[in-house]
């Protein structure tokens, strides 16, 4: 008969690898033994709370629908699952499959044993997850307390030397990250940084931890790095929790309850220009510019397809991917505010703008047909409330209490009227091209060195 083996490790951490391997190997001989044949071996480095990380599960249950396999071997239901909706899910599967599910450790095995003692199992298995995870922040807290690093990556241009001593890498990461402060703090700006650190294919954050594919630069790396405490040597943990063990979802701790502790390892960057790089990042976050350019988020690049930005030293709109990854990625357009001006004067020629105010008022006729026929409705009940009045249906209280409502409901709808009624006066005046009107109109405007194509919301 065909098994499934599924066997699992909480962590990427190299002393996992001997327990997978020991799993592994115990499986083997265990099959041999029962003169039984491994279909494959499913692994995951991933927490048993939940399936949403675990591609080795995944896999074997889509393989399960198929019925590759009879058997899945298990070292125990807490390599397996920890949350008990989700193993109960998991088994009842494996039942209309008739798959066999066996784990070793807890002698479990669904031909021989109910869904309620494995419902017991995996409650006491999700309990001692929850405990563990206790015991762990405790540990953390107590470590971080103590001023020593809790996380299993530390940033950029740093390494682990042991368990509680921190060093600057002293290679490239560690210029790289010197490189950015000096930058930002003679005026460069973020995308420019990113730019230039692509452009010169310096490693990135998770390039220097061995993810090759991850190899560009983005706004967000470099503002992270420029706002890290941890550079000048501070150290601020416990700064968010668990809200569920099971979604694993994290919810921000107020400050107060931050772990704050001062010079606990060495650092890269100067305290003096960490707090100069601070006040420029507060000064340039609350700064207000003001947003004159009358085609913002409406114009994008027939090239690439991205959002075009109006630069004022340029004194035009351009490409957002050539601005924030350079020429190399897409060469892009640029265009001046007049030009599309000009596309907007051509079209009115062509009675465009005429046939939005037709659109409009037609919209706003309909609108009015309704109001009124409202007011009509609810004058119609009050007439019926003065016949229930005359008939002792209700009395003189209830009748002025639902009269009053009434009344009030009429006293809205024509005041909703008078203001409808006086953009219809308007209405013969042509529409002028200002931020209002193309907020309201235009969809998206498509720019390419050869064409401009203007997409409207209503039908013209």
């Amino acid at each position: 008969m065909n098994c499934a083996v599924y066997v699992r490790v909480s962590t990427e951490k190299e002393i996992q690898d001997s327990s997978m391997a020991h799993q592994e190997k115990f499986f083997q001989k265990y099959v041999r033994e029962k003169g039984l044949t491994i279909y494959k071996i499913y692994k995951d480095r991933e927490s048993a709370c939940s399936l949403k990380n675990r591609v080795g599960l995944k896999k074997l249950i889509k393989d399960s629908e198929e019925k590759k396999f009879n058997i899945v071997l298990t070292k125990s239901i807490s390599r397996f699952a920890r949350n008990t909706l989700e193993g109960l899910t998991i088994i009842r599967q494996f039942k209309e499959k008739n798959i066999r599910f066996i784990t070793i450790e807890d002698s479990f095995d669904s031909d021989e044993y109910d869904e309620f003692t494995f419902t017991i199992l995996l409650s006491l298995a999700q309990k001692e997850s929850e405990k563990i995870s206790e015991r762990i922040s405790f540990g953390k807290l107590c470590r971080a307390k103590e001023g020593h690093f809790n996380g299993s990556i530390v940033p950029y241009g740093y390494m682990k030397l042991d368990k509680n001593t921190i060093l600057p890498k002293e290679d490239i990461s560690t210029l790289v990250v010197k490189k950015i402060f000096d930058m930002y703090a003679s005026g460069e700006g973020l995308a420019s940084i990113a730019r230039n650190l692509n452009n010169n294919k310096y490693p990135t954050p998770s390039q220097s931890r061995g993810i090759i594919q991850k190899n560009k630069w983005h706004e967000s790396t470099i503002r992270n790095i420029l706002s890290n405490e941890f550079y000048i040597g501070n150290l601020i943990q416990n700064r968010s929790k668990n809200k569920n063990l099971l979604t694993k979802k994290r919810y921000k701790k107020e400050k107060n309850e931050f772990i704050y502790k001062l010079k606990t390892h060495q650092p890269i960057i100067d305290e003096d220009l960490f707090y100069e790089v601070q006040k420029k990042l507060r000064n340039n976050k609350y700064k207000k510019c003001p947003n004159t350019s009358l085609f913002s988020n409406k114009l994008y690049c027939q090239k690439c397809g991205c959002k075009m930005y109006y630069r004022k030293n340029a004194d035009r709109y351009l490409c957002s991917t050539y601005i924030k990854k350079g020429k190399h990625i897409c060469s892009g357009v640029s265009i001046k505010e007049d030009r599309i001006k000009e596309k907007f004067i051509d079209e009115i020629k062509d009675g465009i703008l005429t046939k939005i105010s037709y659109y409009d008022n037609q919209e706003i006729e309909k609108t009015i047909k309704n109001i009124d026929e409202n007011i009509e409705t609810i004058k119609n009940r009050q007439n019926k409330l003065v016949d229930y009045l005359l008939d002792v249906v209700i009395d003189e209280n209830t009748y002025k209490v639902k009269s009053s409502i009434l009344e009030r409901e009429i006293e809205l709808l024509k005041k909703e009227r008078e203001g409808i009624s006086k953009i219809i006066k308007d209405s013969d005046k042509i529409c002028t091209i200002d931020k209002e009107f193309i907020s309201r109109y235009v969809k998206r405007i498509v720019v390419s060195k050869e064409n401009i194509e203007i997409e409207y919301r209503v039908n013209l």
